[in-house]
């Protein structure tokens, strides 16, 4: 299992420095968090087994994917929790690279009758044999990891309560420690779907530093990209000293049909606000025909669109060109 650690070296910063100049990006901040890549942006993708490997096999080789995305939920029975990791070590096995990392959606909804979140259930202790249950598939599955818990935690179709979600994370985040697990949290906000949530109101949510090691937020429709919260989100962030990871990322209601207006509309800015941004050190990029995911899954995302690279030339060409920068860190 290949672990990334951080080396600060007078010559290798003149050289990032450089191709920075070079490479039309701002150099990144780095914080020294748990996984962080030096000078870089990790780049995932996903957000299930048959989406992840055609989104890979699309980019190509040289810009495979280094992290995985995945998901699952405390609302689930501990026996169904375990076949997950079984499950999640199996489709990672299969792939062959040892550097591939999951990074893991963990949700607490859905488990009550009136659909409230479970996140004060949790933190009292109701859900333990889930928690426990989970540490063991992470056990299983024996590879660095990401878990954001309770990912777009301030979204109201989440129901999760500040004082909940904070002592559910702290429970959680406890016996992931207590087991030495080589997990990094993600404390994930739902961005703009989320309204957006003012600030200073999304800090109730906050566990603190001592337990969380990345930031994280979510971007979807194109109005979310250039928001003045996203760059206020940011740079709290590197006051906190932590890295930001785009969790979950896709071009909801533009997609990829219509090629170079869709580029120009979604993939152009998020790409400049990733280079612009110098706190952003990961981002998952969900591969979905998401009318087809809506009809499966029973969800309201009919009308999303078609966000499958290999589905437009001109968009997959532009993508991989982007790829192709040295900011981006790919699985070698």
């Amino acid at each position: 299992m290949k672990k990334r650690t951080i080396g600060i070296l007078a010559s290798i910063l003149c050289i990032g420095l450089v191709a920075c100049a070079n490479d039309g990006y701002v150099e990144r901040k780095n914080f020294g968090a748990l996984y962080e890549p030096l000078d870089r942006v990790l780049h995932g993708g996903g957000q299930d087994p048959a989406g992840f490997l055609e989104y890979a096999d699309a980019l190509g080789e040289d810009r495979y994917p280094v992290l995985w995305m995945t998901y699952i939920g405390l609302e689930h029975p501990p026996e169904h929790i375990l076949d997950w990791g079984k499950g999640v070590k199996r489709d990672l096995d299969a792939i062959g690279r040892d550097d591939l990392m999951p990074q893991i959606g963990l949700s607490m909804t859905g488990g009550n009758d009136d659909g409230s979140g479970l996140d004060a259930l949790v933190a009292r202790g109701d859900y333990d044999a889930q928690i426990e249950a989970f540490c063991e598939a992470l056990a299983f599955i024996g590879r660095d990891s990401f878990v954001r818990i309770g990912y777009e935690f301030e979204g109201s179709w989440n129901n999760y309560s500040e004082a909940g979600f904070v002592g559910s994370w702290k429970r959680i985040t406890t016996a992931m420690r207590e087991r030495d697990l080589p997990v990094a949290t993600v404390w994930c906000s739902g961005g703009g779907s989320a309204g957006p949530r003012p600030i200073e109101e999304l800090m109730a949510f906050y566990p603190g530093d001592e337990w969380v090691d990345w930031w994280g937020v979510d971007v979807f429709s194109p109005g979310e990209i250039g928001m003045d919260w996203i760059t206020d989100f940011c740079e709290l962030s590197g006051e906190h000293g932590k890295p930001v990871m785009l969790g979950e990322v896709t071009p909801r209601h533009v997609g990829v049909l219509d090629g170079q207006k869709d580029w120009d509309e979604w993939f152009g800015p998020f790409f400049e606000r990733i280079r612009s941004q110098p706190e952003i050190k990961a981002f998952c990029y969900i591969n979905w025909e998401w009318d087809y995911w809506s009809r499966k899954l029973g969800f309201q995302w009919h009308d999303w669109g078609d966000a499958r690279l290999q589905m437009n030339e001109t968009v997959l060409e532009a993508y991989r060109m982007e790829l192709d920068r040295s900011l981006y860190e790919h699985s070698e």
